[in-house]
């Protein structure tokens, strides 16, 4: 009698993908974006213009044949990346990427900077790629149409570019005009002489404040923090701080130290069971 056999085929499991080195993502991101998404942001030359809603005695408004607007003839061209371009990179390379304000007030909502009118002028913000987390910030002018959803794409391209994208693209526009990176400032505007008894305008320098975020991050004990609170204050008292920008810092160093204070406790209560 014969006997039937089957004979099964087992099929070697598909490997799984690899997985982006940091390398690979950072690659990724730096890829320069194609010319037709590359847009030109006209920057005014002319301060006289530049305080005067893109006109003068000498320069008169007309359509620039070049970037569409209606404007000044003294200006030059910056090239730029669109917010939705840039989600768009971010989304492709880590679809879970995300974006939170540095601080919030008690309602949960981000905490702006304004101007002395009260508008809204700027925001600091942490993006995460690939698990890596780097801060960026946003301006505008004090007179922006919708102007926190204008500091929210401006900071997220300001973030993306910590991490390469469209960095070609940033270089040229600082090497072409050094005020460009901040919407607010402009060439030629005259500083304002302060009324009696009125404070000169607190501004923070972003690659300082960057700069103290990393230290505070870094510290490995109290004493290099009350360090570094020393030299936050002499910011401040200086003016060359902001409030807002005085109680981000102020919150994360206080977060370092309760982070280092854990940690302590835990050393010592391993070392007890010893």
């Amino acid at each position: 009698m014969e006997r039937n056999t089957v004979t099964e085929t087992q099929t070697a499991p598909t490997p799984a993908p690899s997985a982006k080195t940091a390398r690979d993502i950072s690659d990724a991101l730096r890829e320069h974006f194609p010319a037709e998404l590359v847009g030109k942001l006209p920057r005014i030359t002319c301060g006289a213009c530049s305080q005067n809603k893109g006109q003068c005695g000498d320069h008169r408004k007309k359509k620039c044949d070049e970037c569409g607007v209606y404007t000044t003839p003294k200006h030059i061209h910056i090239d730029f990346v669109g917010h939705a371009d840039v989600t768009n990179r971010l989304l492709d390379i880590d679809p879970e990427w995300n974006w939170e304000p540095f601080a919030t007030d008690e309602n949960g909502m981000p905490i702006l900077e304004h101007d002395r009118a009260g508008n809204p002028v700027g925001l600091w913000i942490k993006l995460t790629v690939g698990d890596v987390t780097r801060i960026g910030y946003g301006s505008c002018p004090s007179d922006q149409f919708e102007a926190v959803k204008v500091l929210i794409g401006d900071a997220l391209r300001n973030a993306a570019m910590r991490f390469g994208v469209a960095l070609n693209l940033w270089a040229k526009g600082e090497r072409q005009d050094p005020t460009a990176e901040n919407a607010i400032a402009s060439g030629g505007k005259a500083a304002r002489r302060l009324r009696k008894g009125e404070e000169p305008e607190r501004v923070t320098d972003r690659d300082w404040m960057l700069a103290m975020f990393q230290q505070i991050q870094d510290a490995q004990n109290d004493a290099m923090l009350m360090v570094l609170e020393g030299e936050c204050k002499t910011k401040y008292d200086s003016h060359a701080l902001t409030v807002h920008d005085a109680k981000s810092l102020r919150a994360e160093i206080d977060k370092r130290r309760r982070m280092l204070a854990k940690a302590t406790q835990g050393e010592g209560v391993a070392a007890g069971a010893e």
